[in-house]
């Protein structure tokens, strides 16, 4: 009965612990990023270069088809632990396009062990983990908005 007593205590404990954890201050420091996705493509190649139609009809003298093309996106953002994330560094190849250049800053929020960046059209959603003693996630899922998303993590550095 005591063992089941101290377990019970320990668990409201480490749950008080976390749940308090929980707020923009949870997001502080340098996090290295990567996000990976798929861009589906409709097109035919022409030689070795790839024609992408955007959903234009095939030439008639074409053989086209649908291509899924790798993108990747990573780098390095500051969050500043008041609701504000900086870009410090960001590289896209194998055609990652879009979101932010360096050194812009957009807002962030946290609710709960979730959160979001930027806005509904260019930015990311957050699940916060790996929280250290003083209540700063280590870990941070990602995962862009749309129908092919993007998804990775950030690591505290």
């Amino acid at each position: 009965m005591k063992k089941t007593a101290l377990f019970l205590i320990v668990m409201a404990m480490v749950l008080v612990t976390a749940s308090s954890a929980t707020s923009v201050a949870s997001l502080k420091g340098v996090y290295a990023f990567q996000l990976q996705g798929l861009s589906n493509e409709f097109g035919y190649y022409s030689g070795s270069t790839w024609v992408n139609l955007n959903n234009s009809p095939c030439p008639s003298t074409q053989h086209c088809s649908s291509q899924a093309f790798s993108k990747i996106s990573y780098g390095t953002v500051s969050f500043d632990g008041l609701g504000h994330v900086k870009f410090l560094t960001i590289t896209n190849s194998n055609s990652g396009v879009g979101g932010p250049v360096v050194g812009t800053v957009w807002a962030y929020s946290v609710s709960g062990f979730n959160g979001a960046m930027g806005t509904s059209t260019n930015g990311a959603y957050l699940t916060l983990g790996d929280f250290s003693a003083t209540g700063v996630a280590q870990t941070v899922l990602m995962r862009t908005e749309g129908n092919n998303p993007n998804t990775g993590t950030a690591v505290l550095q």
